[in-house]
């Protein structure tokens, strides 16, 4: 075997990829046999849906109708407009990067003097199956952990062309209230601090929002229906709230697109075959005793545990991620709810579960469909030469770098679930 095993070894790494880092196809299969969300969010979609190139991630969208549709008298003058109903919305990439290292000392004491050629190539094997295997799950759960990474202070890091964050789940699913009255008084708005989401203005453009339903996680009932309850938080005012049943129930229905049976080519297939419900564990624990508690009226296995909770056949999807993460309006001295149809104000989206203004469990209702990571076709994680490192010559370096952003299609396709604490039961 010619060379050193050092330099066979590099030469090794270079010329040979490992197959889920080499084809776009293979990396999301191999990304579906975990249980994150990232993956949830890949599953079942080619590439032609995941990866893509340009020099930004576009989409058009429909949030109004014209409303041309009118009634008239035989020989009358009609007024004819062509009218202009589509926005871009835009996400700019987000540049990542992840690396192996290896130093000369790794490599020649793991190969023996004078060893042949097939007992280096297994050695050569199993430290480059190590390499690669810390370094794709080094890289899964940096993806996992931007998805839930908090939007406070974060707009111009995610929103702006110049920043080097990619969106997050909450940075389309928001608690605060867009306003007004009817059908957008709770509706979810832009996160604190922030104006246009992908270049839209949710006040603007009221249907770029996403649904949001209150629950009072204090009630022993977990079907008490909706009343109105006087809020014990900051600030005195009469909301709507009731038991976690009722409000999966409004969510269901909020979340459910149906198109009309006729002409149907002209609208997209909105099964909630790709809905999911994300949330911490202290949401699915708190789910399973609502379960329980409704035992009697529910046909049910005697085994209490309710491994894998539904609602209407939506599984409940724990990440851990949410069990920390500081997403949520924060309990300070001057936050507080005003009224019904009316934003939280904060001084910042930085609470989690435990110090959010209502304590409890939020449930993000997700339609995949929607809500997709999308990677650039020339850096679909690229694998860089071999190189050694200036200030430790003998350590060696193999960066891989990818581009993606987070892309939400339709933010009312997307809800939250979130608690809200009242002074009746």
């Amino acid at each position: 075997m010619s060379g050193s095993p050092i330099s066979v070894f590099n030469d090794f790494m270079n010329t040979t990829g490992p197959t889920y880092l080499s084809s776009a196809d293979a990396v999301i299969n191999e990304a579906v046999k975990n249980t994150y969300a990232f993956s949830r969010l890949l599953k079942e979609k080619g590439t032609e849906r995941t990866v893509q190139g340009g020099t930004e991630i576009r989409d058009v969208i429909m949030f109004d109708d014209g409303n041309t549709y009118d009634h008239y008298l035989p020989n009358e003058a009609f007024t004819w407009q062509n009218v202009s109903v589509t926005d871009t919305i835009t996400a700019p990439w987000r540049f990542t990067i992840d690396h192996m290292a290896w130093t000369d000392q790794e490599v020649e004491l793991n190969v023996s003097e004078g060893a042949s050629k097939e007992a280096a190539a297994v050695q050569y094997k199993r430290l480059k199956r190590i390499k690669e295997q810390r370094l794709w799950t080094s890289i899964t759960n940096g993806f996992e952990a931007d998805l839930w990474q908090g939007t406070n202070g974060n707009y111009a890091e995610m929103e702006g062309a110049g920043g080097k964050r990619p969106f997050g789940i909450a940075s389309f699913i928001s608690e605060h209230l867009l306003g007004g009255t009817g059908e957008f008084g709770q509706r979810g708005a832009a996160p604190k601090g922030w104006t246009n989401i992908m270049g839209i203005d949710p006040t603007v453009e009221n249907r770029w929002s996403n649904q949001v339903e209150f629950y009072d996680p204090t009630l022993d009932d977990p079907n008490r229906v909706r009343h109105d309850a006087t809020y014990v938080g900051h600030n005195a005012g009469t909301w709507e709230s009731g038991g976690i049943f009722p409000a999966f129930d409004n969510m269901f229905l909020k979340c459910q697109f149906v198109p009309p049976s006729t002409k149907q080519e002209y609208f997209e297939n909105t099964t909630l075959n790709r809905q999911m419900i994300l949330c911490s564990r202290l949401g699915v624990t708190q789910y399973k005793r609502a379960l329980r508690e409704s035992n009697d009226l529910l046909i049910a296995p005697s085994d209490p545990a309710y491994n894998n909770p539904t609602f209407s056949g939506i599984e409940l999807m724990y990440c851990a991620h949410l069990d920390d993460a500081a997403l949520f309006p924060k309990d300070v001295a001057a936050a507080k709810r005003t009224a019904t149809g009316t934003n939280v104000t904060s001084e910042a989206d930085d609470g989690t579960e435990e110090t959010a203004i209502d304590v409890g469990a939020r449930y993000f209702w997700v339609n995949g469909a929607y809500l997709t990571p999308i990677i650039h076709s020339r850096r679909y994680f690229a694998k860089h030469d071999v190189m050694r490192s200036p200030a430790q010559p003998f350590t060696h370096i193999q960066p891989v770098d990818c581009w993606w952003n987070l892309f939400c299609n339709s933010r009312q396709r997307h809800g939250i679930v979130a608690p809200l604490i009242s002074a009746t039961s």
